[in-house]
């Protein structure tokens, strides 16, 4: 049971946020340099839209089933109340053990001090845990740095020597932790194994 990094934009869709794909590139670069930027500030400064606008994917309540078989850290580059609020709002929270933003560590994520922060949050060592996130610069960090990493809803093509592996979506990676396959179909929870 290997602890997870789950990134948040594996689980909600940003994409109708105005703004976003700004404010990612240039966190993400932040977290290249030592010198921390408050986060609250940026998002004033760069996203246009409202987080409110985000909806998670179709595919997010099968976190209850990663749930079942890993502890769960969701990271994210976001205000940690932002993601909270929106974990909350679509109860998404209970399946997951906490929320770590850079407000927690003072660097964004993919930074070596987040990762190891965020081991720390989950008792292991980055060797051990995984990492799950929807965007390619993040992954090849994350791995560079000694994480077993999953690219989520990608169709890009990378050197099998990475040793990144890529998934169509949560449901997949539920299926590769599981001997039995998840069936969305079934029961009241359309989360019931076969």
């Amino acid at each position: 049971m290997n602890p997870i990094l789950l990134d948040l934009d594996s689980i909600i869709d940003f994409s109708s946020v105005q703004g976003i794909q700004e404010y990612r590139s240039l966190t993400f670069s932040l977290s290249l340099v030592s010198k921390y930027y408050p986060v609250s500030q940026l998002v004033k400064e760069v996203l246009k839209g409202s987080l409110t606008e985000a909806k998670p994917y179709p595919d997010s309540l099968t976190l209850e089933e990663l749930g079942y078989r890993s502890r769960i850290l969701v990271v994210t580059n976001l205000p940690k109340m932002e993601g909270k609020r929106l974990l909350m709002r679509y109860n998404l929270d209970a399946f997951v053990q906490d929320l770590v933003s850079p407000e927690d560590v003072n660097r964004f994520f993919p930074s070596k001090e987040f990762l190891d922060f965020s081991a720390r949050k989950l008792n292991s060592v980055r060797g051990i845990m995984t990492l799950i996130t929807p965007h390619v610069d993040q992954a090849i960090v994350a791995r560079a740095q000694g994480l077993r990493v999953i690219l989520l809803r990608s169709k890009v093509s990378l050197p099998q020597d990475l040793g990144i592996g890529i998934r169509d979506d949560l449901t997949q990676v539920a299926e590769s932790l599981a001997q039995h396959r998840v069936d969305s179909t079934m029961g009241d929870s359309s989360l019931r194994c076969t």
